[in-house]
């Protein structure tokens, strides 16, 4: 944070600033790896991904516009540094990006890509479309999407609301509150903070939740329960989908939605 804050403040170009930080990941990533649970990936790993992707020689001479507007995308990818970001579905064939820092935007066939240093970005989009998103730093509001999201954060709260598809999240630090009215598969691994989980009772899910530190709360009638400290493990309904929550640091709490 304190070599982005000299980004920002101009003392260092972007080029300095990705030596920096892949330094730090290369220096990091030997002490910490396996620190994290199986299949997390370390923050210096992480880092090192967004560097390349985010940092370049050429990432300077792109203007930082302020909206940007595109149809046609099956998928989103977001890859951020610095800063809070919004996500709407919307009945649109068109997404509309606006941002009040710096970003690079790439259109392939199918996809958009965004990479952003700083600044909070909003997104308006169709709302059937997948997303796959990377942020070191920043809260995240998901709002009214259907189809597959794919997250990783290392710091900030993660709020999302109308939801429907399948959702993969790993967390280091930040509290999540989710709620789905369809379910698909959900998977959630998560470090410091609690999760809450909103569901439609009407749903078929088998479901497993897990806590090293922590209490477990449910409200759903679930069958073939197995409960124990710190674990619980039930059918809601049928078990057509699957529920997997695994939180080291923090409370979980599986909500109906009234």
């Amino acid at each position: 944070m304190k070599i982005l804050k000299l980004l920002e403040e101009g003392k260092i170009n972007a080029e300095e600033a990705a030596r920096l930080l892949e330094a730090i990941g290369e220096s990091e990533g030997r002490k910490r790896r396996g620190f994290f649970w199986q299949g997390m990936e370390s923050l210096s790993d992480m880092m090192s991904d967004m560097m390349g992707m985010v940092f370049s020689t050429a990432f300077k001479n792109h203007p930082t516009l302020e909206k940007f507007r595109t149809s046609g995308k099956k998928k989103i990818e977001f890859k951020g540094i610095s800063g809070d970001i919004e996500i709407n579905g919307l009945e649109t064939d068109e997404i509309v990006v606006e941002k009040d820092g710096f970003a690079k935007i790439i259109e392939t066939s199918d996809s958009l890509i965004i990479k952003a240093i700083s600044g909070n970005v909003k997104i308006n989009t169709p709302a059937k479309i997948d997303l796959e998103i990377k942020g070191l730093s920043g809260d995240i509001h998901l709002n009214n999407l259907t189809g597959r999201i794919e997250m990783v954060s290392v710091s900030g709260d993660i709020v999302g609301r109308r939801l429907k598809g399948v959702f993969k999240g790993e967390f280091v630090s930040g509290d999540v509150d989710l709620e789905f009215e369809e379910i698909e598969d959900i998977e959630i691994n998560s470090r410091y903070g609690d999760i809450i989980l909103h569901i439609n009772p009407t749903q078929e899910a088998e479901i497993e939740v897990m806590t090293d530190e922590g209490d477990i709360n449910c409200e759903l009638p679930l069958k073939d329960l197995i409960k124990k400290p710190n674990y619980l493990k039930g059918i809601l309904n049928t078990a057509k989908a699957k529920i997997y929550i695994n939180n080291r640091h923090g409370d979980i709490k599986l909500k109906a939605i009234l």
